[in-house]
């Protein structure tokens, strides 16, 4: 098998050239995947540890921006999803198989060794269902608010398809969403996600990744509910330990819902955190403490 350094040199054909900043530091690559760049940043040494961030009109890496670089001792990868930051952002249809494929992918190709997962929202659903289908990629699995369990379960029919088709337009969806995506409309959506007050630099970093060209495929897939992906069985079917984060404060994924997840789930750990659907990013100190602690439990496979 080749190290995963190897595999890096064989994948980042590209240089970076994305416009966008790079809060996490360390260095930012490109994985060439069906003729698309993924964009992909690359911190630190030792067992790895691969983040996949949540899905909304706004999303990219930037939400791990207090994680990755408390995590030196951890060889971190944190992906911009096709349609999303850094990445390319083609008019293709978005669906969760394509990214639970490009996942896959990128675990094989580039990570190159079992990895521990760390997913937000969607992000925590996508990672619980590779764990469960390609158990030898996952040595651990940690899921911030996790959907397709007590939510975003079920994929979208015709009327949701109609939707997503509107904001696919050339004209009128562009206009609908700029209008989603103007610094008003982020500010109130982060102000409803943070449940501990806005943080200005998280509204910049949202706000730019947003307004990048072609911002709106992606997300017209998550409105047309395309992305949603169910793992109410798989969840229950994980070979690896798994680690359940939830902010009590959460909006988008109440944390009432986080019974059904245990229930769902229980051989599961699990962390509460005083914050909303971000906790990683809202309260790091002790997110990463546990993110740390449930690491060491789940040592790399020798």
């Amino acid at each position: 098998m080749s190290t995963p350094h190897a595999r890096h040199m064989q994948h980042d054909s590209s240089r970076d050239s994305s416009p966008l900043p790079n809060p996490l530091g360390g260095e930012r690559r490109v994985f060439e995947w069906r003729g698309q760049r993924i964009a992909y940043v690359v911190r630190g040494h030792g067992d790895p540890v691969v983040f996949i961030h949540s899905i909304h009109a706004a999303a990219w890496n930037a939400e791990w921006r207090h994680v990755v670089p408390a995590l030196e001792e951890h060889t971190c990868y944190a992906l911009d999803l096709l349609g999303f930051g850094a990445s390319d952002r083609p008019a293709v249809h978005y669906t969760a198989q394509l990214y639970l494929q490009l996942i896959h992918d990128f675990l094989v190709e580039v990570v190159g060794e079992p990895a521990l997962l760390v997913g937000s929202s969607l992000g925590g659903t996508y990672a619980i269902a590779i764990a469960a289908d390609y158990p030898q990629l996952a040595r651990g699995v940690v899921a911030i608010g996790p959907g397709g369990i007590s939510r975003l379960f079920k994929q979208g029919g015709a009327p949701f398809g109609v939707i997503e088709n509107t904001f696919r337009l050339p004209v009128l969806g562009e206009w609908l969403f700029s209008a989603l995506v103007s610094r008003a409309s982020i500010r109130f959506f982060l102000k409803d996600i943070y449940a501990n007050g806005l943080d200005a630099e998280a509204e910049a970093l949202y706000w730019v990744s947003a307004n990048q060209p072609n911002a709106r495929f992606a997300p017209a897939a998550f409105v047309g509910m395309n992305l949603n992906w169910d793992v109410r069985d798989r969840v229950a079917q994980l070979a690896c330990p798994l680690l359940i984060a939830w902010g009590t404060k959460a909006s988008q994924t109440p944390y009432r819902e986080a019974a059904e997840v245990r229930r769902r789930a229980p051989r599961a750990q699990f962390a509460p955190f005083d914050a909303g659907d971000l906790p990683h990013d809202e309260v790091p100190i002790p997110f990463v403490a546990a993110l740390k602690d449930f690491a060491a439990k789940t040592p790399a496979v020798v």
